[in-house]
Formats: structure tokens, C-alpha cells, sequence
């Protein structure tokens, strides 16, 4: 009976992986599984990334880009790298949901 308290308590400790929410950004229906969902919100994350380089790349382009902060670019920037991690979680979690399926 002490071993399984043991184990128990070593499994209480034990980190847990945290799963990303996209509840935010993802319809209500929206099935990991499926292809289709997949390349459509790739494609939605993709098209953000570029509008926000594009709007930095246009304003250094023309000169312009001192009219904005260096913090804002920054953040800018920023926002494009956790843009690009967004697309990673979905594949990973597609990757995982098909693998389920195999089981």
C-alpha cells in the first residue's frame, strides 16, 4: 500500500503537457483530423504573417520606418514568430489526431 502511494504521488508530480487552446481562432466544429481544416487555417495564419511583413517591409521600403517604434516593430516581429508557432501546434495536433485514428 506505501508503493502505491508512492507511485500516486509521483504521478500528481509529474509535469503535464500543456495542449494549446485555439479556441480563439478555430471554428467550434473544427475537426484535428481533417486535411481540409488544416490547410484553411494554415493558410488564415499564413496571410496574417505576411500582411504584418508586409506592412514593416512597406514602411522600410519607403523610408518610413523610423514613424514607428523600434518596440513596435519589435512586437511586430514577435507577433509573425508566435504566428508561425500557432501553424506548428496545428500540424503537430493533426499529426497527432491521424496517429490516434491508427490506433
Amino acid at each position: 500500500m506505501i508503493a502505491n502511494n508512492a507511485a500516486a504521488s509521483t504521478a500528481e508530480q509529474a509535469p503535464q503537457k500543456v495542449m494549446p487552446c485555439f479556441c480563439h481562432r478555430l471554428p467550434e466544429n473544427y475537426d484535428p483530423a481533417c486535411p481540409d481544416y488544416l490547410i484553411h487555417e494554415v493558410e488564415t495564419i499564413l496571410e496574417r504573417s505576411k500582411g504584418m511583413l508586409s506592412l514593416i517591409s512597406d514602411l522600410h521600403l519607403e523610408t518610413h520606418i523610423n514613424q514607428i517604434s523600434s518596440d513596435n516593430v519589435s512586437w511586430a516581429l514577435k507577433s509573425v514568430i508566435n504566428e508561425l508557432n500557432d501553424v506548428f501546434a496545428l500540424v503537430e495536433t493533426y499529426h497527432d489526431a491521424i496517429a490516434n485514428q491508427q490506433n
